[in-house]
């Protein structure tokens, strides 16, 4: 009988033969309660520490906003401060006066002028 197995087995080169292998059962991973609630808290710092993070750089990124915007208005008030400088320079010069006192018919009176000079020691 056996010779007989031997033989078909032989015979038969052609026919492929598959053996089964016992499927492995999944089995299904209960979680205790305590095990929960840590994966939960651990879920909801990693959570807040994101949120905290993105708000962080959100607010970094408002405040070099604002810092331009008044680095802008800074440098605009520094250019007519120097044109207002200039002009005061100009209107105060001694040919302006003068010529201002002759067209409003004001005669220098050299009795009544006092020189003063600056940083005289």
């Amino acid at each position: 009988m056996q010779a007989e197995r031997v033989r078909q087995n032989i015979q038969k080169p052609n026919e492929k033969v598959y053996i089964e292998t016992p499927k492995k059962k999944r089995r299904i991973v209960s979680l205790k309660l305590n095990e929960l609630l840590l994966y939960v808290a651990l879920m909801i710092v990693l959570s807040s520490a994101i949120v905290f993070a993105l708000d962080a750089k959100f607010e970094a990124h408002e405040y070099e906003r604002e810092i331009s915007q008044l680095d802008y208005e800074i440098n605009a008030k520094e250019k007519e401060i120097d044109e207002l400088t200039t002009e005061v320079t100009h209107l105060s010069s001694y040919e302006r006066i003068y010529q201002k006192a002759n067209e409003l018919g004001l005669k220098p009176n050299n009795d009544n002028v006092k020189v003063v000079r600056k940083y005289e020691k």
